[in-house]
């Protein structure tokens, strides 16, 4: 249930003698319900409480709270109590010269300070304004001095109650703001101290007006910040998401002979590095490490550890390796497998392979089996190297790993041996060397059949296959012959292929056929197209039937095909196509065209009994297309 809220004008009427001081306190100390954002401090106009009059004709404030809500929250109100209690012990043997009742409960408070002097009061106040967790306390004295020893609200008062605000929990950049606000309305001169605080509560609560009315106001009163009030203007910009203007103002802060404390850097070495400002946060890092040889602050594992993730999540290579170097390699942080696979794929970009086996080793001596992943990385930076002797051997360490290599893992194999025609005949010599010492994967042939093929064509290719066997103990996989089918034109090289694939026992894919139809309705005869595409359409896969059907440019081939012949069949195709959504009705009507066209040309050229059929023919296909 909310509670009821009154309006209270500023610090004097909320620190009005007549009020109670015991029910003030009471009002100003922690909140019932732990989850709430803060506290209400005396000077805002928002308050928790409702005002009424008590029987002695006065004003005093009490809580509006249901019996549930206040039953829900008694235990955790407890526990928050004391907690706070026993910081304030430990807080009180640090600070022996205050009065523990300045630092005791909230019952115990009021009764207790009678015996102390003012002055010990304002300078407990300056005391507690610097300490965590004493938003209450500090609230609590200012109300004592006004209402008890009669203070007027004054700069020091200000000041007080505006650090407060700096608390987490229950502080408000908004609330401080109010407090400038009324010094101005009555007359009270603002002090360096002050703004220094306003920069301080806008550091942990950013408000863009407050921050640039205190820098304005400072500026026409000739008050230069020092370095903690930059200090706070870099963090509230960076709270604000003005991360360009909070690095310049770090930059500035680098010219002055100050000394910047650490955890600044820290601060920005976390959010730059989440945000993925990689450059900046390595030249931060850099400085951060050369900071902490001078004043022995060594940045600690957590951040070596988060720069690491963040530096490896979006490979960034120049990171990785600088947080290897410096904490990896020396022990101080053990990377887990998901970042290591993360930094073996960033470092394979970049060709380093000492990283990238120092990874490796590491998920080795953890008993982590190596997968597909781990060692496509480690090729890709061999090849990236020019170095095809280390790339082939770890593919057939692969196949020794049982371990099966397809072609996504030798795309980069590929890529190196296509440029130059004297690297694809080396990798051939090296596959002659390696079968005396390994089983030479179908992968590691093939990518060298593909290169052969780019270079010299598809009937050197052919003469590379033939001795296959020689090279692959195993023989050649279906990835053997789409490479061969791919640049295939004949009849006679095609069932050649096909007898082989039948030889060696291998299940044609979709892929396979195809292939074979495409080439298929290339050739003057074409019924064998028809014949695999019936074998495509039948097969099945464990009982189940695949339901394949001709990729677009095989589906155009034989329909062309069949154009051309006058091929009645060809509406079936055109029919099988649309109820599949494969999109070819502009072509086969271009391709119509064309034909009746090239008909028109070679009209007189031909017999006119005969002509006059195959054009009926023509113009029944061109009609029900």
């Amino acid at each position: 249930m909310p509670r009821e809220r009154i309006a209270i004008d500023g610090l004097w009427r909320c620190l009005c003698p007549s009020a109670d001081v015991t029910i003030l306190s009471k009002l100003i100390g922690p909140p019932r319900n732990p989850r709430q954002r803060r506290i209400p401090c005396p000077s805002i106009s928002a308050s928790i409480g409702a005002q009424i009059v008590d029987r002695h004709g006065r004003r005093a404030y009490r809580h509006v709270a249901s019996t549930t809500h206040v039953n829900r929250n008694c235990n955790d109100h407890e526990s928050v109590e004391k907690a706070r209690i026993q910081y304030l012990k430990r807080l009180a043997k640090r600070m022996p010269w205050i009065p523990g009742a300045l630092l005791g409960a909230y019952d115990a408070f009021a009764s207790k300070l009678d015996r102390i002097s003012t002055k010990t009061i304002y300078a407990t106040l300056k005391e507690l304004t610097r300490v965590e967790g004493t938003y209450s306390s500090v609230v609590k004295l200012v109300a004592y001095l006004v209402q008890e020893r009669n203070e007027k609200p004054n700069a020091l008062l200000y000041e007080s109650l505006i650090r407060a605000n700096v608390d987490k929990s229950h502080g408000s950049a908004e609330v401080a703001g109010q407090l400038l606000k009324e010094m101005d309305k009555s007359n009270i001169p603002t002090t360096p101290q002050i703004y220094q605080a306003l920069l301080d509560v806008t550091a942990v609560h950013p408000d863009y007006v407050l921050r640039n009315t205190v820098l304005f106001e400072m500026k026409n009163r000739w008050y230069s910040p020092t370095a903690g009030d930059l200090i706070s203007i870099i963090v509230g910009l960076l709270r604000d998401n003005q991360y360009e203007l909070a690095l310049e103002k770090l930059e500035e802060l680098h010219k002055d002979p100050v000394a910047v404390p650490t955890w600044l850097y820290d601060v920005f070495l976390y959010i730059f590095g989440d945000l993925g400002f990689h450059q900046e946060t390595l030249s931060i890092l850099k400085h951060r490490l050369k900071l902490a040889n001078i004043v022995q602050e060594p940045l600690s594992l957590s951040a070596w550890q988060f720069l690491l993730e963040v530096f490896a999540r979006d490979a960034f290579y120049d990171g990785i390796k600088y947080i290897w170097d410096r904490s990896v390699s020396l022990g101080y942080i053990n990377p887990s497998d998901g970042l290591l696979l993360n930094i073996l794929n960033a470092v394979s970009s970049h060709a380093d392979a000492a990283l990238a086996m120092n990874a490796i080793q590491m998920l080795s001596a953890r008993g982590k089996k190596l997968e597909l992943h781990h060692y496509d990385a480690l090729i890709d930076i061999h090849a990236q190297q020019k170095d095809p002797l280390k790339a082939f051997t770890t593919l057939c360490i692969m196949a020794k790993a049982d371990l099966r290599p397809d072609s996504s893992s030798t795309r980069s194999i590929f890529r190196t041996l296509r440029e130059s025609v004297s690297e694809t005949d080396r990798a051939l010599e090296i596959l002659h060397g390696l079968r005396s010492h390994y089983k030479v994967p179908p992968a590691a042939f093939n990518v060298v059949l593909e290169a052969i093929q780019a270079h010299h064509g598809f009937s050197m290719a052919l003469d590379l296959y033939r001795s296959v066997r020689q090279i692959c103990a195993d023989g050649p996989d279906l990835e053997t012959y789409h490479i061969l089918l791919g640049q295939c034109t004949t009849r006679k090289s095609m069932n050649f292929l096909f007898m082989e694939i039948e030889a060696f026992s291998i299940e044609p894919t979709w892929a396979t056929y195809d292939h074979l139809i495409r080439i298929s309705s290339m050739q003057e005869n074409y019924e064998q197209a028809f014949r695999f595409l019936n074998k495509m359409r039948s097969s099945k896969t464990a009982g189940l039937p695949n339901n394949w059907w001709l990729s677009r440019d095989s589906a155009l081939a034989l329909i062309r095909r069949c154009i051309q012949a006058e091929d009645i069949r060809v509406q079936e195709l055109v029919q099988e196509c649309r109820k599949r959504n494969v999109s070819i009705d502009a072509e086969v009507q271009h391709l119509l065209e064309a034909i009746q066209e090239q008909k028109g040309l070679v009209q007189s050229k031909v017999v006119k009994p005969l002509q006059d059929i195959q054009s009926r023919k023509l113009d029944a296909i061109s009609s029900w297309v």
